[in-house]
Order: C-alpha cells, then sequence, then structure tokens
C-alpha cells in the first residue's frame, strides 16, 4: 500500500529483517491482467511490457538497499490529442530505506534549529513500517516518475496554444484581449 492509500495490483513482500548479509534478488514480469490494472491506475491505454528487478541488501544497521530497475513499454494518450502514443520508461532504482522513527531519515539540522540541504549530497533515506517491504510499491513509485505526464505526439498542437499566440487574427480570442474590452466599458 502507498502513501495514499492505494495497493498495489500485484506484490513482492521482501522481509527485511531475516536479509542475508548478500541479500536477496527479485524479479517481477507483469501478468496480462496486471498489466491491464497498471493501465487503469496511470491512465494509460495499454502496458505492453512491465518488467522490475531488484537487489535488496542491508544496510547500517536496521536500513536497507535497493538497487534495481523497472523497464516497461506503454501506450499513453497524447497530452494535447489524446491519440495513442508509444513510450518506454526504463528507470534505475538506487534507494536506501530506513525503519520510520530512524534518525537516519532525520534531515540534518544547524544551530539555529534551520534544516541544512546539501544540493550535492545524496537524498535522505526513504522509510518503512514493520518487518515487511513490498517492492511492488517501490517498482511502482518508479514506474510513476518515468512516465511523462505532458507525452506529446510530434507536431500535436492545440488551436488558440501558445504555439499559435502569435497568429494577429486570433488575437481577439485571447484572455487579455476579453480583460482590455471588459476595462474599455
Amino acid at each position: 500500500m502507498n502513501e495514499n492509500g492505494e495497493v498495489a495490483p500485484f506484490s513482492v513482500p521482501v522481509n527485511v529483517r531475516r536479509l542475508p548479509r548478500k541479500g536477496v534478488s527479485q524479479a517481477y514480469s507483469a501478468t496480462d491482467e496486471v498489466a491491464l490494472a497498471l493501465a487503469r491506475r496511470f491512465e494509460l491505454i495499454e502496458v505492453a511490457r512491465f518488467e522490475c528487478e531488484a537487489i535488496v541488501t542491508p544496510w547500517k544497521k536496521d536500513g536497507i538497499k535497493i538497487v534495481g530497475s523497472v523497464k516497461a513499454a506503454v501506450v499513453q494518450p497524447c497530452a494535447v490529442s489524446a491519440d495513442p502514443l508509444e513510450a518506454t520508461v526504463w528507470e534505475e532504482i538506487d534507494a536506501i530505506y530506513v525503519p520510520e522513527g530512524s534518525r537516519l531519515a532525520r534531515p540534518k539540522m544547524n544551530e539555529e534549529g534551520e534544516i541544512v540541504l546539501d544540493p550535492e549530497g545524496d537524498d535522505l533515506p526513504e522509510t518503512f513500517a514493520g518487518d515487511v517491504l513490498d517492492l511492488a510499491d517501490v517498482w511502482l513509485e518508479f514506474f510513476a516518475l518515468g512516465l511523462d505526464p505532458f507525452a506529446r505526439l510530434e507536431g500535436a498542437s492545440l488551436a488558440g496554444s501558445d504555439a499559435d499566440a502569435g497568429d494577429p487574427e486570433d488575437a481577439g480570442n485571447s484572455p487579455f484581449a476579453a480583460l482590455a474590452q471588459l476595462k474599455k466599458h
């Protein structure tokens, strides 16, 4: 279950308290039913392929490190025309997770109590609750990050969009022209 309370259409649980020192390797390839559920969840036309892999190893005292990837072939609607657009997702995963409440997940503070951010530094670890982490949630998060929210077919444009803003014939139809007319009255 993710932070929004959504349940993943598949599950790959890993007991983080019983990880061998060398870690565990997990792989997943979506079935047709799961691919259909993913398409619905992410508002895609189709998920043609969805494959994930990860190696989960212990990190420091009670954290874990996940290294892997998410690879998918999808058909999503063009953000302009809603026509089908084929796209690929290939996201590399290199993430650290620690138990909720771990001091390793707290941001660094200066003497004044302000959070100190280092733009070149490592990200803070993510947190998990309990003894089991579901890799499905991790893979779906990276899948979502890999989707282009404004995917656009080459040459697709909206009538009256910014691409047409230089057309003097359309200048009277702009919101600013309407405001100018109101101001005159």
